[in-house]
């Protein structure tokens, strides 16, 4: 492993779960000396991506909030995809979030997310949150967008994980179930990440090499029993989905 990939491996340890460390803890958990552990870390200090705190522990530093920001103003998708998330949550009468989502490390990651008013429910995806790519709409309907390669890697390495979330016990019983939402355009799924949301996304496809995908989240009790208003909303969706294409085609 080269020697940036392992600075940015120590960045890859601080989650929500631990986000302070300290250089031994870091250097036991990468098998790194305590030296060269140091080194990394005072490099990332320097750079302003890590910051010191109590008894010896590190937490994310500023540069990270500053790149956070660029991203923000700069990432294609999100600046082509603002105004149709707006119009995508008027558009449904019922309290809805709009939700932006990218494929990252073999996870779905929320980039950005809208509301017209703070909605009456709350929901785990959230900008910078990674979730896993067999389960919600948002992830589903990027795992539709992948390219075949890619879908086998993936299958191979999460094969288990497919099969406990219902995408089929085998390779060829995953991959039918991909082909069924690459054929509907639109995906639906009824509290997979949070209890009593329903989800409605459709994919984005080789955005600057990226892969993701547009929805919305909505309370199921508004739409669960209502098939003419989820298939109101999965034509909004899709159409979304159909402007942000268009946009980046500009």
């Amino acid at each position: 492993m080269a020697t940036a990939d392992r600075v940015l491996s120590v960045l890859a340890l601080f989650t929500m779960d631990q986000p302070q460390w300290t250089v031994e803890a870091a250097a036991a958990e990468l098998d790194l000396s305590a030296s060269t552990a140091y080194q990394y870390f005072r490099s990332l200090v320097d750079g302003g991506m890590l910051v010191g705190a109590k008894a010896g522990r590190y937490g994310i530093g500023p540069a990270v909030i500053a790149f956070d920001r660029l991203a923000r103003r700069t990432d294609r998708l999100v600046q082509a995809s603002e105004p149709v998330m707006k119009q995508l949550v008027e558009d449904i009468p019922e309290e809805a979030i709009a939700l932006l989502c990218r494929s990252f490390r073999w996870q779905v990651m929320c980039v950005a997310q809208y509301a017209v008013r703070p909605p009456g429910f709350a929901i785990s995806y959230e900008r910078g949150r990674s979730m896993p790519m067999v389960r919600g709409s948002a992830s589903k309907a990027v795992l539709a967008a992948l390219p075949p390669r890619q879908l086998r890697r993936f299958y191979a390495d999460h094969a288990a994980e497919a099969a406990e979330a219902g995408l089929g016990a085998s390779w060829d019983e995953f991959r039918a179930s991909v082909r069924a939402f690459r054929k509907a355009k639109v995906v639906v799924s009824h509290s997979e990440i949070d209890p009593g949301a329903l989800g409605v996304s459709a994919p984005l496809a080789d955005i600057d090499g990226a892969i993701g995908s547009i929805g919305v989240v909505v309370s199921a009790s508004r739409l669960a029993h209502d098939a003419n208003r989820i298939a109101s909303v999965r034509n909004i969706v899709c159409s979304a989905a159909e402007a942000i294409a268009a946009e980046l085609l500009k």
